[in-house]
């Protein structure tokens, strides 16, 4: 997994190691956290992503930022976030199109899936807990929300039922 942010870290020092990590036969994806100043601009998370996916690292996530103790100045809100991304992905083609907007919660991997203008979808992409695997969430839409705790309005839950046999010990 590489960790590529902005496009300026593209040097050709950079893809030059790229390069030979694939050249060794390794199978590259990068994920990048979304970064208030550094990459929250669709044009320059567009080009992040055109460059990745040309260079062969292609893009697998796009982090929202963990609003920890000294970093709220870095952080973008969740519904900004979304359509960062959103308007990133749109001028961009082919696997440049590929990363999903996520978030590595306490609960599991959760993916910021779509917005609308009320409302806010979420989906575990892989949960801490079996019963929330592929689980669907539709939120209350709230500006202000910088984290998935952030959300108190459950409008919808869509629980996916898990065959038994995936928790079979044997």
């Amino acid at each position: 997994m590489t960790h590529f942010v902005h496009p300026r870290e593209l040097t050709d020092v950079a893809v030059e190691a790229v390069a030979l990590l694939q050249k060794a036969q390794a199978k590259l994806a990068n994920q990048t956290p979304l970064i208030r100043g550094v990459n929250d601009d669709p044009k320059v998370l567009a080009e992040l992503l055109a460059r990745l996916s040309f260079i062969g690292a292609i893009p697998y996530y796009i982090f929202q930022c963990r609003p920890a103790l000294g970093n709220k100045a870095y952080t973008v809100p969740i519904e900004e976030g979304y359509e960062i991304v959103r308007q990133a992905k749109s001028l961009v083609s082919g696997l440049a199109k590929r990363a999903q907007y996520a978030m590595s919660h306490s609960s599991g991997k959760i993916e910021i899936v779509g917005k609308t203008k009320d409302k806010v979808y979420f989906r575990y992409h892989r949960a801490f807990r079996d019963e929330d695997s592929g689980r669907f969430m539709v939120f209350k839409s709230n500006p202000k929300a910088y984290w998935f705790d952030d959300y108190d309005e459950l409008v919808e839950d869509y629980p996916i039922d898990v065959p038994q046999m995936l928790h079979s010990p044997d």
